[in-house]
């Protein structure tokens, strides 16, 4: 099955989440979020021995790219909260299977859509 033909299933309900279960996914994105900025502040604070010094610097690009990487998945997934599009995949429509989010709360696909087409 090509992408052009994943059929988005709008009859699928979202994965219920109670409060206590949003509040918990959340609280775990704002720790993410929080120990990316740190990441970032910490990769550009001058150091004798830190990324900024290093003779690579493909090393300190790569690590910045990564942690601003993980840092968007991350707000991404809070913002899809306050839209109320959270626990929804946003390739299909369907939802993010429950055990998938408590694992990765920023994630934004579920299992299928993450595996990508049949072959």
């Amino acid at each position: 099955m090509s992408r052009s033909t994943i059929h988005i299933r709008h009859d699928v309900p979202s994965p219920r989440l109670s409060k206590e279960q949003l509040a918990v996914l959340r609280g775990m994105l704002i720790q993410q979020r929080e120990f990316r900025v740190d990441q970032l502040t910490e990769l550009h604070r001058p150091s004798p021995s830190g990324p900024l010094s290093s003779p690579e610097p493909e090393i300190f690009r790569s690590l910045v790219a990564g942690a601003r990487a993980a840092l968007h998945e991350v707000q991404a997934a809070l913002w899809r909260m306050e839209d109320g599009h959270y626990g929804r995949c946003v390739t299909c429509d369907g939802p993010v299977e429950i055990e998938r989010l408590e694992i990765l709360p920023q994630t934004s696909q579920c299992m299928a859509c993450l595996r990508g087409p049949s072959r």
